[in-house]
């Protein structure tokens, strides 16, 4: 059965059939909050709570949006509004409390939290056009959904944060304060 006809089922009151739109989408919507919120637990609060509005929210979509970029839309405003309900340890102060890895392990830990680190800098609507396309290898089509504007302010918004990054992690990827 293909999504659209999971869709319309559920909308139909058959609420079982849900549990196909959690076990296709909870990974990649959780994995979209950790990288919002920098932190387990928060992308699981994060998680949990779009799927809730998914529930709450279904009779409202229609089918000529795309289902994924409507549920990381909702994913990326339920993120946006737990920054503003709640205080956040940043990513930089979880790098200084380390982690004891290996040493080629810890070079890639120390990278991802450089990487984290600077897109957290980012403006927010720059970060989640990074975020999405290259995390989740959206097209630009699919990212102008979720974010609510037009390809050319995409474009925009991709290549300041491109450069901000590049500004950011330096020549080395090191994170340059």
């Amino acid at each position: 059965m293909n999504e659209k006809e999971v869709i319309r089922r559920i909308k139909q009151g058959e609420k079982a059939l849900f549990e196909t739109l959690v076990k296709e989408y909870y990974q990649e919507i959780y994995h979209f909050c950790f990288y919002k919120t920098g932190d387990a637990e928060s992308a699981y609060d994060c998680t949990q709570e779009t799927f809730l509005h998914v529930i709450r929210f279904l009779d409202g979509y229609t089918e000529r949006n795309h289902f994924r970029a409507w549920i990381f839309g909702i994913a990326r405003n339920v993120c946006s509004d737990y920054f503003r309900s709640r205080k956040f340890v940043t990513m930089e102060e979880e790098a200084l409390e380390g982690v004891q890895e290996e040493e080629e392990g810890y070079r890639r830990a120390e990278m991802r939290d450089s990487v984290q680190a600077a897109l957290n800098r980012l403006p927010e609507m720059q970060k989640d056009v990074i975020i999405l396309r290259f995390y989740y290898d959206m097209k630009l089509k699919e990212i102008a959904a979720v974010v609510g504007a037009g390809i050319p302010t995409v474009k925009s918004r991709l290549k300041q944060g491109m450069e901000k990054m590049r500004q950011f992690l330096g020549k080395d990827g090191d994170l340059q304060i």
